[in-house]
């Protein structure tokens, strides 16, 4: 056991045999001694994890052959995650990983044999290749969202136009922990339930995710002491950048430059943490975000065409009800000077990428591509909620393509999804080709992720499963009208070279 101030760690290892099982319901038993979860959850947790033992147990070596089970468990005041690692015989981790989270009726959230929704927040499976599989479960420990709160006050939608509050001192800072029960109402009241990340509606979590740092949250405080505003960093990637978002602003405190405040002091505190550059998806329902990204000099770099269902509304800004999936653009801010680079990338999108890279005033050089070798590395994300799946390639091989292929049609055909992005890494030889094998699945260029990995930046392609039309994406800027359409030409490409 591993202990600091917030945080305990457990690992047990132990062989294949039956046997085993005893020590493993008591270190279970240990692990789920948390103060924030009931005794209803703990015992669902507790078969989910026994079901995942007993089938390691069972399954996972061949007959006769003795191996390990692994398992780690750790918890803070934000959640308990488990993951049970074996060591034996790989499994279609994509297949897998995609009846987890179909949406199905009778094949919803089933893994052996239990419903677990009602269990656990996030369930996954982690391919390790030759070297075997893990489960991960993830048990968020605030489970108390602002509409049930009891300090969630008045959450009626902010009107449209509302009378305009008197002109006044605002002040800008971190949020304190206490106050993030204001943030979950300035969200609620801005977006409903529509909002894409979940977390921002639970107080406690919201705190919690803060006192980490895995979010970093900034306020606007009106005279009162009332927040009026919230803009945060996110650090969602591996590379060393961090997303701004969940800008909100009270409609009676708009056009005072409130939301530019907010992103200026997130944006000095990424600088004071050395990171290469922060990144925000401007929504495209409205052109407000957009703005705010090119006055804080943040530059276009990719269209997330699709991104957000078209459920998310946006009151007192557009009308609830969106005629297609809510595309985004992705603004990249360099903070600090970027560096010369050599990429690989198709002979038919260089000129393309020439132009986003110029525009972000990185300069480049184009290497020459060599057909991929080996085993690749892909990483399966999906946001069952927003019907969208992530697959990064963080090694491009032989079999990357057909890899991404077979995910595209389980998590199509069994989880449903809408919106397939997949990124592939643009410092690596390999990568041409398989974007090429891509385009003849229907994938599509729409731009470039700048250092959202260690290894560098990531060609982005999407897949769709209804297309878009132009008219409802709204575009501030020239280039991001070009790479709009330029990517909308790139689907009707693809799409005439693969008739359904």
């Amino acid at each position: 056991m591993v202990q600091d101030h917030q945080r305990l760690e457990f690992e047990l290892r132990v062989s294949n045999s039956p046997r085993a099982l005893a020590t493993i319901k008591s270190f279970v038993h240990e692990i789920l001694l948390h103060d924030a979860i009931n005794e209803t959850t703990s015992e669902g947790l507790r078969q989910l994890i026994m079901a995942r033992v007993s089938d390691a147990i069972e399954n996972a070596y061949p007959p006769g052959e003795t191996g390990t089970i692994a398992l780690h468990a750790s918890h803070d005041n934000t959640a308990l995650v488990v993951t049970i690692r074996d060591y034996g015989l790989p499994q279609d981790i994509q297949k897998l990983e995609a009846g987890l989270h179909a949406t199905d009726a009778s094949l919803q959230k089933q893994v052996f044999g239990l419903d677990w929704a009602k269990t656990a927040d996030e369930l996954h499976w982690i391919s390790y290749g030759p070297e075997g599989k893990a489960l991960q479960i993830t048990k968020w420990c605030h489970e108390i969202d602002i509409t049930a709160h009891p300090e969630a006050g008045n959450l009626e939608p902010f009107h449209s136009a509302p009378p305009l509050a008197p002109e006044q001192e605002y002040e800008i800072r971190r949020m304190q922990p206490d106050e993030a029960v204001q943030v979950s109402q300035l969200i609620y009241k801005a977006f409903g339930c529509s909002y894409s990340n979940p977390d921002v509606y639970y107080p406690e979590r919201v705190a919690a995710l803060n006192e980490k740092g895995k979010n970093l949250s900034f306020v606007a405080v009106a005279a009162d002491g009332r927040l009026v505003g919230h803009y945060a960093l996110e650090f969602n990637q591996t590379g060393p950048v961090a997303e701004g978002g969940q800008a909100v602003v009270d409609p009676a405190h708009r056009g005072r430059k409130l939301l530019d405040r907010l992103k200026t002091a997130a944006i000095n505190e990424a600088r004071e943490r050395r990171l290469a550059g922060m990144y925000g998806d401007a929504v495209t329902v409205h052109t407000f975000t957009q703005k705010s990204n090119i006055d804080h000099g943040a530059r276009l770099s990719c269209v997330n065409l699709g991104m957000s269902p078209k459920s998310e509304n946006f009151r007192g800004i557009a009308t609830d009800a969106q005629p297609q999936r809510v595309t985004c653009l992705l603004y990249f801010l360099w903070l600090g000077a970027p560096s010369p680079q050599t990429i690989f990338a198709p002979a038919n999108q260089q000129e393309a990428i020439a132009k986003l890279y110029k525009n972000l005033e990185c300069p480049v050089t184009f290497g020459e591509e060599k057909a991929p070798e080996g085993h690749g590395e892909l990483i399966i994300e999906l946001d069952a909620g927003a019907a969208a799946a992530f697959l990064r390639a963080e090694l491009v091989g032989q079999d990357t393509a057909a890899a991404i292929r077979h995910a595209k049609r389980e998590l199509i055909e069994h989880s449903h999804v809408e919106v397939i992005y997949v990124e592939l890494p643009l410092a690596q030889p390999g990568m041409p080709l398989t974007a090429q094998n891509l385009e003849k699945e229907g994938f599509s260029f729409v731009g470039i992720a700048p250092q959202f990995s260690p290894k560098g930046d990531l060609l982005r392609m999407v897949y769709l499963t209804e297309e878009l039309a132009r008219e409802p994406i709204h575009v501030e800027e020239e280039i991001g009208r070009w790479l709009v359409d330029y990517a909308l030409a790139e689907r009707l490409r693809v799409n005439d070279k693969n008739p359904t």
